[in-house]
């Protein structure tokens, strides 16, 4: 074989390499379940003969998936809307799907101030030594989106150190935030005591404060309780929380006594709302998860999770890409009410909302990168 031919042949063998790699998704997993349904993902997509291949690689948590995406180990990952936000900010991330709960939206909930209507004199705008109650400390809806709208509205303020469970615990008169005083929040003990007066442990008045269900104020719905035992003024939930524990579907006799009537919603405007008037009167609205991946990997990406989607997304029988029922866990590499995957046509930042990116803003001092 001459030196041209033998150029020609190496030029096709390259080529062909590349063609294989660009056809190519590996996958960020970070549990076994995950990594079980990923592989059973590849397996059926070859059986299917769908363009495209699947590979899966294991990362030790979001952050790690982050850096195989960043350095081209890895080419997508599925995160929440916190990690999404780390992900671009901190690694100039961007997005090729999200998941759609309704089939409509990326929206997953509102987070919501709940309060009793026969507080008449509260305001979101005036929360300086009123009572709260949150499901938990460092959570979404108990934590990041209130303190951060508090930040963003001037009421509260963080210096250098950015102690914020500090600033909090001076800010509200007292309040319920489970967890505030675990060594993992509070190696030091120095979180305000006040933090837990609302809280009141189990019915023999222990784990008072637990970042679990025996304390009867942890999550949302104890939150919600602790308003309406009066132990707090207002309680950060989602929108969804009352209708949830209402008409009998929580048998509890708090939750038993309790009408639509009693409650109202408090708006960032400082005015009141109804219950129903979540999409208007809201401290923001949280994202449902999306894929994460470089920015040239983009279309790439979800062409790919088009095609499967049309084969597996709406699927009763064999392998669902949306139910997670045969790997012993939940939301496995999607959410199990994803109805569909929505293509995301822009930057992270218009996933994730003006609402939700400014709340997450307001905690940069913690260093996210």
């Amino acid at each position: 074989m001459d030196r041209p031919a033998r150029e020609l042949v190496f030029l096709i063998l390259v080529l062909v390499r590349v063609s294989r790699q660009a056809n190519t998704i590996t996958w960020c997993v970070v549990s076994d379940a995950e990594q079980q349904k990923c592989q059973d993902l590849a397996s059926n997509a070859t059986a299917r003969n769908i363009r495209g291949k699947l590979q899966c690689t294991r990362g030790n948590d979001a952050i790690d998936c982050m850096v195989k995406i960043k350095n081209g180990t890895a080419d997508a990952a599925s995160m929440n809307p916190d990690d999404i936000y780390t992900a671009g900010w901190c690694h100039g991330l961007e997005l090729a799907a999200g998941e759609s709960y309704n089939g409509q939206d990326g929206i997953s909930y509102y987070v919501v101030a709940l309060a009793r209507r026969s507080s008449s004199d509260l305001s979101l705008l005036e929360m300086h030594e009123r009572s709260s109650c949150h499901p938990g400390i460092r959570t979404t809806v108990g934590w990041t989106v209130p303190i951060g709208f508090l930040v963003n509205s001037s009421q509260i303020s963080v210096d250098e150190q950015c102690n914020f469970p500090q600033v909090v615990g001076e800010f509200f008169g007292y309040s319920c935030v489970p967890g505030v005083k675990d060594p993992e929040h509070d190696p030091r003990g120095k979180n305000p005591k006040n933090l837990c007066e609302a809280c009141i442990g189990d019915e023999n008045d222990r784990h008072i404060c637990a970042n679990n269900h025996r304390e009867r104020h942890f999550g949302e719905a104890g939150a919600l309780r602790c308003v309406a035992e009066n132990l707090g003024d207002v309680a950060f939930v989602k929108h969804t929380t009352v209708f949830d524990n209402m008409q009998g579907k929580n048998q509890e006799s708090w939750a038993m006594d309790l009408e639509l009537e009693d409650l109202k919603l408090l708006c960032t405007d400082g005015m009141e709302a109804s219950l129903f008037d979540h999409k208007t009167c809201h401290l923001a609205t949280v994202p449902a998860n999306a894929v994460v991946v470089r920015l040239q990997d983009k279309c790439r990406v979800y062409k790919f999770l088009e095609r499967v989607q049309t084969a597996f997304g709406n699927a009763t029988q064999g392998f669902s890409l949306f139910s997670s029922a045969a790997y012993g866990d939940t939301d496995v590499m999607f959410n199990d009410a994803t109805k569909k995957l929505l293509r995301v046509m822009g930057s992270y930042t218009s996933w994730l909302g003006p609402s939700y990116t400014s709340v997450l803003q307001a905690f940069e001092c913690e260093g996210l990168c």
